[in-house]
């Protein structure tokens, strides 16, 4: 619970009633009454509503550090903070623009999603470019389970050492979550991950990441196998469930450099377009290295592949034409698709 030192704050909709806002206290919970929300039904895809309960918050409870933690399902480069129940409405999502819009008056240090495949470079990338003022994103490239976080260890482990730094706080964050799964009741040998970014990193990433893809593009034919390769050696583990279209980005990169630094995988290429790769992915291993501070997988996916950055990569065109009102018609919207992105998965596609 709250005390002199941490303020515990939740805003809570359920489905089929009104929010309420509440200050969490030892055993118990306190209606914040005066927000305007509290027991109302609001619809909590409206970025004005987290823009409220961000503004009044940070007013009301100011703070040296402040944590925002986003719970519900989250979609990629999509959005996430669904709501299903809109009274004369249905349905709304928070998009990441939407975000970027209610956020950007405000310093976070941490940004934490309780959602799934939100730790992807799109949305880092999105939010990065939007100007937003946060330091760290603790956020999962994989699925997150429905137990969510252990609040409770984290909890208490943050008012117990109240003034930890923001990057040990998102580090231990990851250590409770990963804890929690692998040696914890029903939660037990569950197969997750959880990875810290620092977004301050995140536009070099994006940079270096360009120079790889347009060397890359310069022969394509000549790489479209070991782009394959690397590719499906970056699949994540639900990819065997149909959700191929996201895969890891340092394996991929990782791949993609050593396969260019073996002889028999790049004895027909121009020798020139291989030292280009070579060199573009060895800046971009170091920069991933540098935006990825912390990630931790459980011991079922240890040797899957995940290193805490996913990135959107559709298997083949059809794939990506096909699925245009998911996929298709809003990846264009989103900052990092216009940086050499997609017109390198075109390039790919055509092979």
């Amino acid at each position: 619970g709250s005390t002199n030192d941490v303020n515990i704050l939740v805003f809570w909709d359920k489905f089929d009633g009104p929010a309420y806002a509440y200050q969490v206290l030892q055993g118990d919970l306190e209606e914040l009454t005066d927000f305007s929300l509290s027991g109302k039904e609001p619809n909590m895809g409206d970025p004005v509503a987290l823009n409220d309960w961000v503004t009044y918050t940070s007013t009301k409870f100011p703070s040296v550090k402040f944590a925002l933690l986003c719970w519900d399902h989250g979609d990629d480069f999509r959005g996430c903070m669904y709501d299903e129940h809109i009274p004369e409405e249905g349905f709304d999502l928070l998009t990441h623009q939407e975000m970027v819009a209610a956020l950007k008056d405000f310093h976070i240090d941490v940004l934490i999603f309780g959602a799934c495949v939100l730790q992807e470079i799109e949305v880092a990338y999105e939010y990065s470019a939007g100007g937003l003022n946060i330091d760290y994103i603790v956020a999962n490239e994989g699925y997150d389970p429905m137990d969510g976080f252990p609040y409770d260890t984290i909890l208490a482990s943050l008012t117990t050492r109240p003034t930890q730094s923001a990057l040990d706080f998102s580090k231990m964050l990851v250590d409770k979550y990963i804890y929690y799964y692998e040696y914890t009741g029903k939660a037990y040998s569950q197969a997750v991950t959880l990875s810290v970014v620092q977004l301050s990193k995140v536009d070099q990433v994006v940079a270096n990441l360009k120079a790889m893809t347009e060397a890359i593009i310069v022969d394509m034919a000549g790489y479209a196998k070991i782009v394959s390769a690397a590719s499906g050696h970056a699949n994540l583990p639900w990819s065997q469930n149909g959700w191929e279209r996201l895969i890891d980005l340092p394996t991929f990169v990782g791949t993609i450099h050593d396969k260019s630094l073996d002889p028999k995988a790049v004895r027909y290429l121009d020798p020139a377009v291989v030292e280009n790769v070579v060199s573009a992915s060895e800046s971009l291993l170091t920069s991933l290295n540098d935006a990825i501070l912390y990630h931790r997988n459980t011991k079922a996916m240890d040797k899957k592949g995940c290193l805490g950055l996913g990135i959107y990569f559709p298997t083949s065109l059809d794939s990506y034409e096909h699925q245009k009102q998911l996929y298709g018609d809003l990846y264009p919207l989103m900052a990092f698709a216009n940086e050499g992105w997609l017109d390198f998965m075109y390039a790919y596609w055509k092979f």
